[in-house]
């Protein structure tokens, strides 16, 4: 029997034996959209005419969606037995929690401003590692103790640090990737290079590089107690690479009509704050929000949209391409390929690797034989959870 969670358009998701996949609604996070709800309803009337609302949406690039949709995202999943570990972000607020699968019941670990929490892994001893992401564009690794207090930044400079995974054996050691930060000359991030596997010695502090390639990211770096490597490889692809001579003629041919389209809409936005009506009447304006459509992986944005459009009938559309692929890295240095289209992975409790695509969940027994679990909408994040 396999059960496994997984988060799948900022919502969780746990499938227990061969049932289908339940949705695990948060107390916490629907208490604070209901409070959010009428704190707008007595708000209303600041909101003025609908013709300065409508002019405000359209200066604003804004659109109106579910309140719950907007204000709530869930970003980060562990499990630890039967418990989930998970970070969500409720407005301007970061918080962590865990889910007991059995008790099905919620507890908040901790819960603060403007705190942004990615890639959690728990110790046995029940302290938790995190990606904690900084203002400025960079991550570092930090710890939380057991009990939600006592945050610790273990790393920091111009790094996105990130996927941390507590090593097996006595020492507290911790696996993670990381990608250096370039920025341009207002200080603004201008591209990052390729993400390496490090290791992170909390006993002595000691950090070492453990693989590290010009031309590949590795992700997400998991190892076993005989200290075999498992990770994600995929071609670094650097900011600012050389310009495609297609991509370039269709952005010539292009030009006349989106330049046409910009001043219409221009003049569309005048036309509504001036008078409150609109030039364009054929329709109202409509802006999918980026992260229905698309996914931001480790720095490479994912077009979810048009992998799914392409698919053909039937299929499990992969989200990433083919050369994003599940790697396992014996101790004396020997490679194997285990999957390819790779998103996200978890390593099972019977040796196994539970993965996803981005539109499946598979797993891959230990002897090699893959077998698709479910099917799901821009799966993020996948977490075996024992018995």
């Amino acid at each position: 029997m396999i059960r496994f969670a997984y988060l799948a358009e900022d919502k969780l998701y746990v499938r227990e034996a061969e049932g289908a996949p339940r949705l695990i609604e948060s107390t916490f996070a629907q208490n604070a959209v209901d409070r959010g709800n009428r704190d707008r309803q007595r708000n209303a009337w600041k909101a003025g005419s609908p013709g300065e609302g409508f002019a405000r949406q359209m200066m604003w690039n804004a659109r109106q969606i579910d309140p719950a949709a907007r204000i709530v995202q869930t970003t980060a999943l562990a499990a630890n037995g039967v418990e989930l570990y998970y970070a969500m972000n409720i407005d301007s607020m970061g918080g962590l929690f865990v889910y007991d699968t059995k008790e099905e019941n919620e507890r908040r670990l901790l819960h603060r401003k403007d705190m942004r929490l990615a890639d959690l892994c728990r110790h046995a001893d029940g302290t938790l590692a995190m990606s904690l992401q900084m203002p400025d564009g960079t991550a570092n690794i930090a710890t939380l103790d057991p009990g939600g207090r006592g945050v610790r930044e273990l790393t920091e400079g111009d790094s996105i640090d990130q996927a941390p995974f507590w090593m097996p054996g006595q020492r507290r050691r911790l696996l993670f990737q990381s990608a250096g930060v370039g920025r341009n000359r207002y200080g603004h991030l201008a591209g990052t290079g390729p993400y390496a596997i490090q290791q992170l010695d909390l006993e002595d502090g000691e950090l070492t590089t453990v693989l590290e390639e010009k031309h590949s990211d590795h992700l997400m770096p998991k190892m076993t107690a005989d200290g075999t490597l498992h990770f994600i490889r995929r071609p670094y692809e650097p900011h600012g690479g050389p310009i495609s001579p297609w991509k370039l003629a269709g952005d010539i041919l292009l030009f006349p009509y989106r330049l046409a389209r910009a001043l219409l809409g221009f003049g569309n936005f005048f036309s509504l704050m001036f008078s409150g009506k609109p030039l364009i009447t054929a329709g109202a304006p409509t802006r999918e929000p980026l992260d229905r459509r698309h996914l931001m992986l480790f720095g490479k944005l994912i077009d979810a949209e048009k992998a799914l459009h392409d698919a053909k009938e039937g299929d499990a559309p992969s989200l990433v391409p083919s050369s994003w692929e599940l790697v396992r890295r014996a101790a004396d240095g020997t490679e194997k390929t285990l999957a390819k289209s790779v998103l996200a992975y978890d390593l099972c409790p019977d040796g196994g690797i539970l993965y996803t695509n981005g539109s499946s969940v598979f797993h891959l027994e230990a002897a090699g034989k893959s077998q698709r679990l479910c099917d799901g909408t821009m799966i993020e994040h996948v977490a075996a959870i024992g018995s």
